[in-house]
């Protein structure tokens, strides 16, 4: 009976998914709902209607023999049914336990260990009232049981079956379906697509009326603010070091703006890339060589950085001052933590400061730098700022403009930058895709709906204030755990760059003179981090190094897991769910 109640709810389960799924896509044609709200309304539906007319069954209960009814073996009446699958189960169960993990900071120990404990204890109690009463808890405050009941007849068995066969078919084609003929995009692209519809093409009118090159797009801002924050996507995509040596080699940086901050870079090594900076190298190799040497060694949190984009960020900076005079020459400086790799242990290593302390060492360190250029009086005071992430979020403040209690203040140094400087700063979103505590599991921006209203527009680099746009009243959902209508992307950012569509964004790793007179410190570095980075490293070094020291380019593979894990691991789930129903309707 145990597992016959089991498999009874994880039927009735997916069913819901696969028809709220269904429905979502349908919708969506014409308007966007949450997917999680059809899936709730479909949950109240598919219980109410399946009790009432089902005789306590639903079309799981009738393959696997189960029926619910009250204590006194009567019929359910709907405010059992309410109680039971509503209440206890749907809200209790899932939206509470869900609202609570998704708005749960991961950053705060404290809520991880307070929300662990409560969760420990709950099921707990829930273990002692099965033990007692030897009914799970949702059938004591709702008055109702469940029994084996074997004369479930045959027409309503064959009803069930084929319905949910055919469900379950039909959600596993358009799933699977789209990776198969774009097997190619699969990686890149999300699927099923986000549709035109009346919202998309609304947006897309939008970039069509409000759209400015990216690069005066950023001058603009400069007119108003000294720094000018750019919140970097995933660190190893090339295409965004395009748009930023675009804006770096206008003659108005050089002229008026002049200095550079970026998160990459230990301030350890401030005064090499000084000297690196205003150094004139006699050959391409030569450069090379220095680039390579600069970049293994002044990388803050790691062993070393092996991403193109910086090397060749590198060079063009140095290319750049070789050929102007010294009151035009570039100031770069790196603000990241301070180290010593020379020193280096395990024990050092552990050390270092991480999260809320390493962004206020950054936020910091251009404070310093910005306030000694205003008591200088330096004509050159303003600065690109090139933050990664959540180090990029700006100030979060109330609708009267007061700072809030909102914890991404006290972790993002771009925020703690602004309050230390208000009215100097802004930050500028580059097109990207939401990434938090997932790893390497990315969703598309909005479901996607950005991105199909650029590609409506016809993809324009273009630039925009998210303030009295559409784009910034959407809800905040950078992390994909923390997306809520708390916050919209106007809270968090001063506007917004798009710069080529997600297809396009390629990551390139290597570089020549990458590893040259430099594989025994990296080995020594490496076990730093522990002895399998160590050998992760070593066995990385033996297999790559002849390809390492030359540039590895590829499409950025933005939806690979997502598309394995919500199209493909479903599917696999949903077909796993379909042949238990089959075991089931073969039992006599």
């Amino acid at each position: 009976m145990f597992w016959r109640r089991v498999f009874s709810a994880l039927i009735d389960f997916v069913f819901i998914y696969c028809i709220g799924l269904l429905a979502h896509l349908g919708i969506m044609r014409w308007i966007f709902i949450d997917p999680f709200v059809e899936f709730a309304v479909g949950w109240v539906l598919y219980y109410t209607v399946c009790y009432r007319f089902f005789n306590g069954r639903t079309l799981a209960k009738a393959l696997t023999g189960l029926q619910v009814v009250s204590v006194t073996n009567e019929r359910t009446g709907l405010r059992q049914v309410l109680i039971r699958e509503v209440v206890s189960k749907f809200i209790l169960l899932l939206i509470i336990p869900s609202y609570v993990i998704h708005r749960l900071h991961f950053y705060q120990k404290s809520q991880v260990w307070t929300t662990a404990v409560c969760i420990l204890i709950i099921a707990a109690i829930m273990l002692v009232l099965f033990f007692i009463y030897k009914r799970p808890w949702w059938e004591l405050v709702s008055s109702t049981k469940t029994i084996r009941n074997r004369v479930t007849g045959r027409l309503l068995r064959f009803v069930s079956f084929i319905a949910i066969a055919s469900i379950s078919v039909m959600t596993i084609y358009v799933k699977i379906s789209p990776s198969v003929k774009n097997f190619r995009l699969a990686n890149i692209k999300y699927f099923p697509e986000y549709p035109v519809n009346t919202e998309t093409r609304k947006y897309a009118d939008f970039i069509k009326t409000h759209s400015r090159d990216p690069v005066e797009y950023v001058f603009s801002l400069f007119d108003k603010y000294d720094l000018v924050v750019l919140d970097e996507r995933l660190h190893p995509e090339y295409t965004q070091y395009e748009l930023i040596s675009k804006i770096v080699s206008d003659p108005r940086f050089t002229g008026k703006i002049g200095n550079i901050y970026t998160e990459f870079g230990t301030q350890s090594f401030q005064d090499t890339l000084t000297r690196y900076l205003n150094t004139v190298f006699p050959n391409e190799d030569t450069l090379n060589k220095a680039t390579a040497w600069l970049q293994n060694n002044s990388c803050a949190l790691w062993p070393s950085w092996g991403f193109t984009n910086v090397f060749d960020f590198l060079k063009f900076v140095n290319k750049i001052n070789a050929h102007v005079p010294d009151s035009l020459k570039i100031n770069w400086y790196f603000t990241d933590i301070p180290v010593n790799w020379s020193k280096m242990t395990r024990l050092t290593f552990q050390k270092i400061p991480r999260k809320e302390k390493r962004d206020k060492i950054m936020a910091d360190r251009i404070t310093v730098i910005y306030k000694d250029k205003v008591a200088k009086h330096e004509k050159k005071k303003k600065g690109l700022v090139i933050m990664n992430h959540w180090h990029g979020f700006g100030l979060i403040r109330d609708r009267d403009g007061e700072k809030t209690s909102h914890f991404l203040n006290t972790l993002c140094a771009t925020a703690i930058l602004m309050d230390s400087l208000p009215g100097k700063v802004c930050n500028v979103l580059i097109n990207t895709v939401p990434f938090g505590v997932y790893g390497t599991i990315f969703g598309p921006v909005q479901h996607g709906k950005w991105d199909k209203a650029f590609e409506i527009a016809g993809n324009p680099n273009t630039g925009f204030n998210f303030t009295n746009s559409l784009f910034g009243s959407d809800n905040f959902d950078d992390f994909l755990w923390n997306s809520s209508s708390e916050l919209q992307y106007k809270d968090v950012f001063t506007g917004f760059i798009f710069y080529k569509p997600l297809e396009q964004h390629i990551t390139k790793v290597g570089f020549p003179y990458m590893l040259y007179n430099f594989e025994d410190t990296l080995l020594r570095r490496s076990a730093c981090l522990g002895d399998k980075y160590k050998e992760l490293v070593k066995n990385d070094i033996i297999n790559k190094a002849p390809g390492l020291n030359k540039t590895v380019s590829q499409g950025l593979p933005y939806a690979f897991y997502y598309n394995d894990i919500v199209n493909i691991g479903i599917s696999f789930i949903i077909a796993l769910t379909l042949i238990i129903c089959l075991i089931f309707y073969k039992q006599p």
